[in-house]
């Protein structure tokens, strides 16, 4: 599973051989739910098509991707949440296992020979530890620190990254949510605020959002030096 610490949106999805995570139902259907994406990046644009079961779970996402079209469809037996990503070429799938948080216990991923899984440790709905074995080798481990309901940072003992956030209430579009939504269907880790920024090494993201007259996120822009990504939604609503 990919670390908190995803660089820009669109480079994320170049990593597909990395597993996915998912959140569980709450039974009803959000008032909103983000149908179409646009991501700029440089010269470069890919727009997501997302639908939705009657739950209000994920269903499937459709991109392309440097010239390549990808279909990740989703389905969910109780507590079981099962991926398949295809590309015409190759296929990922994940086996994913939830809590009554509807968060992670574990996450099996194979693509190709290479199998990845990651186990997750909670302290009441607050992710405190990953452990994330590759095809059986030495497992990694990285830790989580919280304050006032965000992860502050996250280390996998040589590396650490720091997290910074807005007062504003978590909610779909903002920059965890549209990263966990895209990759992984739903949410692994709850924040209680919109992440504003982080820094990983020499590495600085800015994140700045754009929000509608009710308060809905309407745009992402994320800067990090030279490189400015501006991400667009489109919502269908109840």
């Amino acid at each position: 599973m990919k670390k908190l610490h995803v660089i820009l949106i669109v480079l994320v999805f170049s990593q597909l051989i990395a597993p996915s995570c998912s959140k569980k139902s709450s039974g009803s259907t959000p008032a909103c739910q983000i149908i179409t994406i646009v991501d700029q990046l440089g010269t470069t644009t890919t727009t997501f098509n997302i639908t939705y079961n009657n739950a209000g779970q994920i269903s499937t996402e459709q991109y392309v991707n440097s010239g390549t079209n990808y279909n990740k469809v989703f389905t969910y037996i109780s507590s079981t949440e099962n991926i398949t990503t295809n590309n015409g070429t190759t296929t990922t799938t994940d086996s994913i296992t939830q809590n009554s948080d509807g968060l992670i216990e574990s996450d099996y991923n194979q693509s190709g020979t290479t199998q990845t899984v990651s186990l997750y440790t909670y302290s009441g709905t607050e992710l405190q530890k990953e452990v994330t074995t590759v095809n059986g080798g030495t497992p990694v481990t990285t830790t989580y620190t919280w304050s006032n309901g965000n992860p502050v940072s996250s280390s996998d003992g040589t590396t650490t990254t720091t997290y910074t956030y807005n007062t504003k209430p978590t909610e779909v579009g903002d920059y965890f949510q549209i990263v966990q939504l895209l990759n992984y269907g739903g949410t692994f880790v709850k924040t209680a605020n919109q992440l504003t920024g982080y820094s990983v090494g020499s590495t600085i993201e800015n994140v700045n959002y754009t929000y509608d007259n009710t308060g809905k996120i309407t745009a992402l822009t994320g800067t990090s030096g030279s490189t400015v990504e501006n991400i667009t939604y489109q919502y269908s609503c109840n």
